[in-house]
């Protein structure tokens, strides 16, 4: 029993100092109106920009030291697939084909630690293969394919130090 409690307590602290290790991402939609694809109506824009922001945030949450901070402003959003008409229920249908239809979003970055800047830059996060490969049981979670392109980005640029394109 006594093992035990020392066990859970040793593992609360770890859970608490991991939550104190954890970096920041700050997130801003620059003029969302105008993007190419990011849901068919503004209720859907602002559900799945939102679940853009919360995923770059737990990223940084995950993959950041506690002393950085990432802000990023999404300039464009296209997201997976396009959407279509769905005739017998009368809405639209998002139809993904594995082909001219990636995901991709267009943003801008900078990076600071402790209050000087690191590093910044404006890309295009493209995943031109995005329909290949192994199904995943989360495939069918809202926005994975993007979710999934956005991880690939960040480890890419934050924690493996891979420079951009250009």
């Amino acid at each position: 029993m006594r093992i035990r409690a020392r066990t859970l307590l040793l593992s609360f602290l770890l859970i608490v100092a991991c939550a104190a290790a954890a970096g920041t991402v700050e997130v801003s939609f620059v003029n969302p109106a105008s993007y190419i694809d990011a849901g068919g109506s503004p209720w859907d824009k602002d559900a799945k920009l939102q679940i853009l922001q919360r995923h770059l945030q737990s990223l940084g949450q995950r993959l950041l030291p506690a002393n950085q901070v990432l802000k990023v402003e999404v300039l464009d959003v296209d997201l997976a697939g396009n959407l279509q008409l769905n005739r017998i229920r009368g809405e639209e249908v998002r139809v993904l084909r594995g082909k001219a239809d990636f995901p991709r979003i267009h943003l801008k970055y900078t990076l600071e630690a402790d209050g000087m800047a690191q590093g910044s830059g404006t890309e295009w996060v493209v995943d031109l293969d995005y329909a290949h490969g192994v199904p995943s049981r989360y495939d069918t979670e809202p926005l994975y394919y993007e979710k999934r392109m956005l991880e690939t980005w960040f480890k890419a640029r934050f924690v493996d130090h891979r420079p951009g394109p250009g």
